[in-house]
């Protein structure tokens, strides 16, 4: 079968991750792939290496469709309508849009057109599926498949810390208001003054120096290290003694699922698909989102437990292997797009 990925997000992210990594799970079993993507990005230089036919995904008209996709995975309501737009109304693929961060649709006369022309939509989580099907609630509700992210990763030995010694804390994504990471700030800054622990952001964006600015103005710049893009992941994780994931929301949050495969338990917000992923008081600890008293105290049970913080890790690494194998997830995918493929789009028939 010809599959046809369209990413036109000009920055790299999990959503990115995920249609790279699917590009070549889909190659591997068998069908063919026509993709685009935004020119000049790291997707799309990617894609050029493949030797697969690469479109710029603001020229879809340019060929893309003249390929002959039986399905379009669409990673966006604005890469759907950058389909149906260079179609000209004339589309023979069937098309699937993928969802993959937990927010409302928006469902008014000039989006409802572009959705009624899905055959289906692929979510990442149950709460995404949720937040879907509210949305649109007209929308087939079996055309709203879950296919769980597929994570893997290297796991490098984890580096013991000393009798005594700081309790380290990790945070890991883009340095914006999404992943909740001011109230974390102001969490550790609460901790117990003979507590010793170090907060280590793996991550950039827009928010760094006001980050930065509130660990100095709350006192506790020397505990807090802003370490940008990281290449290792591997080794970051290995260095830490537990993750925290203060996110408002999420689609599906890969942090959590690498944590658990290198043995660390997380501190989360019990929100979207993080409930999905950890499991509380076994391999992690909830707390509400936006709440900074509730994360302090978690983060001080597992600093003054840290033989709980390690079993936490334990029991994390024992589920995660298992319920991510990306083998399975991939072959998931590959079956849902079959079925996807001979289907007609759901505004067809009225």
């Amino acid at each position: 079968m010809k599959i046809g990925l369209v990413n036109g997000n000009p920055e790299w992210g999990g959503g990115e991750q995920w249609f790279w990594d699917a590009s070549r799970a889909l190659a591997a079993r068998g069908h063919e792939l026509v993709h685009a993507a935004q020119s000049g990005t790291k997707l799309f230089e990617r894609y050029c290496g493949t030797g697969d036919p690469t479109f710029d995904v603001n020229e879809l008209s340019e060929g893309f469709l003249d390929v002959g996709p039986d399905v379009i995975l669409c990673n966006s309501g604005k890469d759907l309508r950058r389909v149906l737009k260079a179609a000209r109304g004339n589309i023979r693929a069937a098309l699937v849009m993928r969802r993959g961060i937990d927010r409302p649709l928006r469902d008014n006369f000039i989006r409802r057109p572009s959705w009624r022309a899905l055959s289906a939509i692929l979510v990442n989580s149950n709460a995404t599926g949720r937040t879907v099907r509210q949305s649109l609630p007209w929308f087939p509700e079996e055309r709203i498949q879950r296919v769980y992210n597929p994570v893997s990763m290297p796991v490098e030995p984890h580096v013991e810390s000393d009798e005594g010694s700081s309790f380290r804390v990790g945070a890991v994504g883009r340095l914006v208001k999404q992943k909740g990471f001011e109230y974390l700030i102001h969490a550790v800054s609460k901790l117990p003054d003979e507590l010793d622990w170090t907060l280590e952001f793996a991550g950039d964006g827009k928010l760094r120096g006001e980050l930065e600015s509130l660990t100095q103005k709350l006192g506790i710049k020397k505990h807090c290290h802003f370490l940008g893009h990281v290449e290792s992941l591997a080794s970051f994780y290995a260095r830490m003694d537990a993750i925290a994931i203060p996110s408002l929301y999420e689609g599906f949050c890969f942090v959590a699922v690498e944590a658990a495969l290198a043995g660390l338990p997380v501190v989360a917000s019990d929100t979207s698909s993080l409930s999905e992923l950890v499991i509380h008081g076994t391999t992690g600890l909830f707390v509400p989102p936006r709440e900074v008293e509730p994360l302090t105290l978690a983060i001080q049970q597992l600093a003054e437990d840290r033989q709980r913080a390690i079993h936490m890790g334990e029991m994390a690494k024992q589920g995660a292997a298992e319920r991510f194998n990306p083998d399975d997830l991939q072959d998931e995918l590959s079956e849902f797009l079959i079925r996807a493929a001979k289907l007609p789009a759901v505004g067809k028939n009225g």
